[in-house]
C-alpha cells in the first residue's frame, strides 16, 4: 500500500487591517456645536445662603428633596408578622442562659500535679543534701515542673469542659 501523501502546507499570516480613528487628532479645531459652560444660573425664586444649608443639615429646616424610602406594608410584611407571632407563642424566640458546666481543668491539674510532685519529692528526699548535684537537680526539676504546669494550666490554656 503506498504512503498517503502529506497534505499541502498551510501558510499563516496577518491580514492588513484598516484602523478606525476614534481619538481626536491633535491640532484639529473643536466641533462648532460645543458651547462654554454657563455656570450657576441665578434663581429668581429664592436665594440660597450658607446659613440655610447649615439649617438644612442640622435638621431644623426641611431638606429640598425627599429621599426617604417608602415602607408601606404589603402581604410579605403581614406573613412575616404572623410567623413571628406564632413563633413567639410557641416560645421559639425565648432565650435562656446556658447552665454553667464544671470545668475539668482543676481535676486534671491535680491529677498531673500530685504524682509528679511525689516522684520529684521522693527523689529530693532520697538524695538528700549528702549528694548535692542530684539533690539540686531533683529540687530544680520539682520547682520547674510545678511552676510550668501551673502557668500552662491556668494562664495559657482556656477553660475546657
Amino acid at each position: 500500500m503506498p504512503d498517503e501523501p502529506d497534505p499541502p502546507r498551510k501558510f499563516y499570516g496577518l491580514k492588513p487591517k484598516e484602523f478606525d480613528r476614534v481619538n481626536k487628532v491633535p491640532g484639529e479645531p473643536p466641533p462648532p456645536d460645543l458651547r462654554p459652560d454657563p455656570g450657576i444660573l441665578p434663581s429668581e425664586k429664592e436665594r440660597i445662603d450658607v446659613r440655610d444649608l447649615a439649617r438644612m443639615a442640622s435638621g431644623t429646616m426641611p431638606m429640598l428633596g425627599n429621599n426617604a424610602p417608602a415602607n408601606r406594608d404589603n402581604d410579605v410584611h403581614a406573613v412575616l408578622r404572623e410567623n413571628l407571632a406564632v413563633a413567639n407563642a410557641a416560645g421559639l424566640n425565648d432565650l435562656a442562659p446556658k447552665p454553667k458546666r464544671r470545668s475539668k481543668r482543676k481535676r486534671d491539674y491535680w491529677l498531673i500535679m500530685i504524682p509528679v510532685t511525689l516522684f520529684f519529692g521522693t527523689s529530693v528526699v532520697l538524695t538528700g543534701p549528702d549528694a548535692p548535684i542530684p539533690f539540686v537537680i531533683s529540687l530544680s526539676a520539682l520547682v520547674l515542673f510545678n511552676v510550668g504546669l501551673w502557668w500552662v494550666m491556668w494562664h495559657v490554656m482556656e477553660d475546657y469542659y
